[in-house]
């Protein structure tokens, strides 16, 4: 099949990501696969300065290692975008993009990260989910949430699935350099400030505890010599970073999936995270992980001192969380995906 994914930007985000793995894995299962995004508008001399500093440093985002044809434009319309067998739209504004393209670019579908009314107009992201595309959701939450806006009662749901493959023996390691970790974003919805207020409080309560950090930007405040910050490491640093962790902490308000925590997981952390509805497919609370109400840095906190003053429970839920991250396979996903789109008749909203 030939087929289209519509991506909004070109960047190191988690929605990028997927994006990038499936078109990946239907390139690789012998499928004509191009990922189109919308050229950044930005000064010529502005663009020059970026691309010589992306050379030097080697920057390179999650569509940079895509083997497939990658396609930017500066905008999006039937002159621009390829004939195909399937059109994919990736975000509330491609969705868009897709409404308005021609039958001959493929037939539509329609890959719902996220509730996205955070990043737009409401009225404009639900006039999308209303639209008459085949639809696809990553997490149980979300497909009943979008199930109820859209009435559209066929909507798929295909969980994301997780790099890092490890044996068990691999991941329920003891020796873990850092006590607990989280990932970083100013975006307001990530609630990074909440995580940071958490790790100050531990770091108060126990001085000798270390902590790891990561994201595509640092933290504009003070941080203890005991914090260390990866700003935009590679795959292999963060894979290092899991693996050398004993608790992962995620302070999300709202999260579509939240694959940082699988990816925890999956390389032996206990996940302890706000209620953030995503990593509800994922965590039980108490059992593979823990969920404490959003915006309370307090309760992130108290779960894991419980963890890391009693290392039997931690341990016990060490095993049981890896033994739920099993679950979730990029292939099986894979797998879901390619035999939806190869549905000639694949029901869509009325």
């Amino acid at each position: 099949m030939d087929i289209t994914f519509l991506a909004p930007c070109k960047d190191l985000s988690g929605g990028i990501k997927v994006i990038a793995t499936y078109a990946e894995l239907l390139q690789a299962r012998g499928h004509n696969v191009t990922v189109v995004y919308p050229r950044p508008q930005i000064p010529k001399l502005r663009k020059l300065k970026r691309d010589i500093l992306n050379f030097v440093k080697r920057e390179r985002d999650h569509l940079d290692a895509f083997t497939g044809k990658l396609l930017a434009v500066d905008q999006v319309n039937d002159n621009t975008i390829p004939h195909g067998d399937i059109l994919i739209a990736t975000a509330w504004e491609t969705a868009e993009w897709a409404r308005d393209l021609s039958e001959t670019k493929g037939r539509k579908f329609y890959l719902i990260q996220g509730h996205e009314v955070w990043n737009g107009q409401q009225a404009r992201v639900y006039a999308t989910l209303k639209l008459p595309f085949t639809k696809i959701t990553i997490s149980s939450w979300l497909k009943s949430l979008i199930s109820e806006i859209s009435r559209d009662q066929h909507i798929e749901l295909i969980p994301n699935g997780c790099d890092f493959v490890l044996t068990e023996s691999q991941a329920l390691t003891d020796n873990r350099k850092y006590d607990v970790g989280m990932t970083y974003s100013s975006i307001p919805n990530k609630g990074a400030d909440i995580g940071l207020r958490a790790m100050f409080k531990l770091a108060r309560h126990n001085p000798t505890l270390k902590f790891a950090v990561f994201g595509t930007e640092s933290p504009d405040v003070d941080l203890p010599l005991n914090m260390r910050i990866f700003v935009k490491p590679s795959r292999a640093t963060i894979a290092k970073i899991y693996q050398q962790t004993k608790i992962w902490m995620s302070s999300s308000y709202e999260e579509g999936f939240c694959l940082p925590c699988l990816e925890a997981m999956s390389s032996g952390a206990v996940v302890v995270s706000t209620d953030n509805k995503g990593v509800r497919d994922m965590i039980q609370n108490g059992t593979t992980g823990f969920l404490t109400p959003t915006g309370k840095d307090s309760d992130l906190a108290a779960r894991v001192n419980f963890l890391l003053e009693n290392p039997a429970s931690l341990k016990r839920m060490q095993k049981q969380s890896y033994e739920k991250s099993t679950e979730f396979s990029w292939q099986q996903s894979a797998d879901q995906f390619e035999r939806l789109l190869s549905q000639p008749n694949a029901k869509q909203a009325a």
